[in-house]
């Protein structure tokens, strides 16, 4: 392979690098005058992760994923075990366990966006392991769910319907996470995004359509009942951006005014929106997210073949 420092000299691979950047920021190598010629990536956009919550697919990320992918970031999309492609796997996980697969398999990912569980596996991984990202966009993010008698009380009656119906639990959660007076839309851009595949009741546990299994259920809600990561928030030294739902049902903003509080590095805001702000407030969301990508450098910059 030969490339273009060895042909033209440094001052052209400069001007034609610049030029192949400012045409697609994203592309990685072109091929010129019947050669081979490796492009280095110029561009300097954070790689993301995006780490799913409690009963919903990753899929509920595709209309994020799809505006950070077109925007020139690359996305991964993580998915807890027993959901999505890992559902199969075993799901009787801890925190601890779910944080280490994360980074495990978020290695070289930049910036982290948590979305409620999903935020407490994000958190406990940099409490755990520092250096795992260069910073962490935590949405509707809690330290500690069972903050109080009332969401004990809450938690043990999720509990209880999960046991009797997970199919029916499952649905009933989705729909009460939103604002009330976006329940309604809610709910049809969450049957869009876990669309039941078998009609049977006696199947539809675990199906491939989003409803997780019983246990998968059960396991992070043991997670939520019995956790709390505000010992570890002192750890967490890298950028953390804390978004939470100013009309919440389901973690009220006062928990992520307490993470800001114990998070030194971290940045605080709300929006008008339930706990689903990508689905409630996109436009609102994504203008917060890629306002935060943009304090936080992307890795070094890699080279490829075409």
């Amino acid at each position: 392979m030969v490339c273009a420092r060895e042909i033209f000299g440094a001052e052209f691979e400069e001007m034609f690098l610049l030029e192949q950047y400012q045409k697609n920021p994203t592309k990685h190598g072109i091929r010129d005058f019947g050669l081979e010629v490796t492009i280095v990536r110029m561009s300097k956009l954070p790689s993301i992760a995006l780490i799913h919550g409690w009963a919903t697919e990753p899929t509920i990320w595709d209309p994020v994923c799809a505006e950070l992918e077109a925007a020139g970031h690359r996305v991964t999309v993580y998915e807890m075990p027993g959901y999505g492609s890992r559902r199969a796997e075993k799901s009787n996980v801890t925190v601890e366990e779910l944080a280490q697969d994360a980074i495990e398999k978020l290695k070289g990912c930049d910036v982290w966006v948590g979305w409620s569980l999903g935020a407490m596996i994000a958190l406990k991984a940099a409490a755990e392991k520092p250096t795992v990202c260069r910073g962490i966009f935590a949405v509707c993010p809690t330290a500690k769910f069972c903050c109080d008698t009332e969401k004990e009380v809450a938690l043990q009656q999720l509990l209880d319907s999960v046991q009797s119906d997970p199919v029916k639990a499952t649905k009933r959660f989705r729909r009460s996470m939103a604002s009330p007076e976006n329940r309604k839309p809610m709910a049809v851009r969450l049957r869009e995004m876990h669309p039941p595949r078998l009609r049977r009741p006696s199947q539809r546990e675990g199906d491939a359509g989003g409803t997780p299994t019983r246990e998968t259920l059960f396991a992070g809600l043991e997670i939520l009942k019995i956790n709390d990561l505000t010992p570890d928030l002192a750890c967490i030294k890298i950028p953390v951006r804390i978004l939470s739902g100013a009309l919440d049902p389901i973690i009220p903003c006062s928990s992520g005014k307490e993470l800001h509080r114990q998070i030194a590095n971290s940045t605080y805001t709300t929006l008008p929106c339930g706990h689903v702000p990508f689905l409630e407030c996109p436009q609102q969301f994504m203008e917060q997210l890629f306002e935060f990508t943009k304090t936080i450098p992307g890795s070094s910059a890699d080279s490829e073949p075409v």
